[in-house]
């Protein structure tokens, strides 16, 4: 092992537990769940194979039947948390940790894949240029239609019944997704949120949707098994605009009273590069929370070290690495190459692409031969 990228190795207390590296699974969507939002067997194995991560935060999972995504797994029912038990069953018999992401599309998602009777909904009725996966290929999502009140508190309630159901599953944890210009992050921030009741206008109200679930899910779990995501800058789903600073200065602050088991903050998106001032807001971002900080964002061995050395982050989350590489803890150890990732197979499929890239030890017999 490489000495400048010892600190990724270094065990960490996140929450209740003692994560064994700092080289954690980011949440990804594979969109290989079968009819009902159930897992199949082969999500079992997938999700096996990356147990020496750190901790596994697994893929967004739908918190209701409405929350949008083709083949996303679910969280609602008990068929959902009986195949999700098998996958954290598989994880920590090979000693890992995993929690999962829970989460709902909001105006990220197109009416043709919601099921009958369901309409794609946010706080408010504005819509979002960044397309979607639907049935027939890629399409610009529906204008959203603004939810009721009546809506959100039933909302709020189908957060509180997921946590119950990943609570079931014996989940270590859950991460509530508030990031992404999904339905949270967009009662965030001011572009997206024009209501005018307790849900929108000032800061305070733009938060307590949030707080609400956040509520919720600390008396069911403590806060100690309970982290958040956000995306302050990402331009994804139109988001990352307006005075994001001052929005999300306060939501760290009311993130930081919760003492909750991490935030983590998705920096910048793949193939994209951080304008100088939206450097500065994530560093000012992360000075000022009080947690363990889990940075993400294009990040390989050296540069994660660097940040958790530099006390910029408390561990790091990785995504595409992960996908190629099931043993990406021991690729960073022995300096390995990593796996070349076939992105025409990160979507939807069988095994290919999925529980199929070989492991170092497989790499090396193949070599040999």
């Amino acid at each position: 092992m490489k000495e400048s990228i010892k600190s990724i190795f270094n065990p960490l207390k996140i929450g209740r537990y003692i994560a064994k590296n700092r080289i954690f699974m980011a949440p990804m969507s594979r969109y290989r769940a079968i009819e009902g939002g159930i897992n199949p067997e082969m999500t079992i194995e997938y999700y096996r194979q990356r147990a020496t991560a750190g901790v596994i935060m697994a893929e967004s999972t739908q918190i209701n039947k409405g929350s949008g995504g083709i083949n996303c797994p679910g969280i609602y029912n008990e068929n959902q948390a009986a195949s999700w038990k098998k996958v954290t069953e598989a994880v920590h018999k090979e000693g890992g940790l995993i929690f999962l992401q829970l989460w709902h599309s909001g105006r990220a998602a197109h009416k043709s894949i919601l099921p009958e009777g369901c309409e794609v909904v946010a706080p408010s009725s504005i819509a979002s240029t960044e397309k979607v996966m639907t049935y027939e290929g890629m399409q610009t999502p529906t204008l959203p239609r603004e939810l009721t009140l009546k809506e959100i508190k039933q909302l709020r309630q189908d957060y509180a019944e997921a946590n119950q159901f990943a609570l079931q599953a014996d989940f270590d944890g859950v991460e509530i997704h508030s990031a992404g210009g999904f339905l949270i992050d967009t009662f965030l921030q001011e572009e997206t949120n024009h209501r005018t009741d307790e849900y929108g206008g000032s800061l305070e109200n733009r938060f307590r949707f949030l707080g609400e679930i956040l509520d919720d899910a600390v008396s069911i779990w403590g806060s100690d098994r309970v982290g958040v995501k956000l995306s302050p800058v990402s331009a994804y789903n139109d988001m990352g605009k307006g005075d994001v600073l001052t929005t999300f200065k306060y939501v760290i602050d009311q993130l930081n009273k919760y003492q909750l088991a991490f935030l983590e903050v998705n920096e910048s998106m793949p193939f994209s590069n951080l304008s100088e001032s939206q450097k500065a807001t994530i560093e000012e971002l992360q000075s000022l929370y009080q947690g363990v900080y889990i940075a993400n964002g294009n990040y390989t061995a050296e540069s994660g070290a660097k940040r958790i050395e530099n006390g910029k982050a408390t561990a790091i989350s990785y995504g595409r690495f992960y996908i190629a590489n099931p043993d990406l803890v021991a690729r960073f150890k022995q300096n390995a190459p990593l796996n070349e990732l076939n992105v025409d197979l990160f979507y939807g499929g069988d095994h290919t692409g999925y529980t199929d890239y070989p492991f170092l030890e497989e790499t090396i017999t193949t070599i040999s031969k």
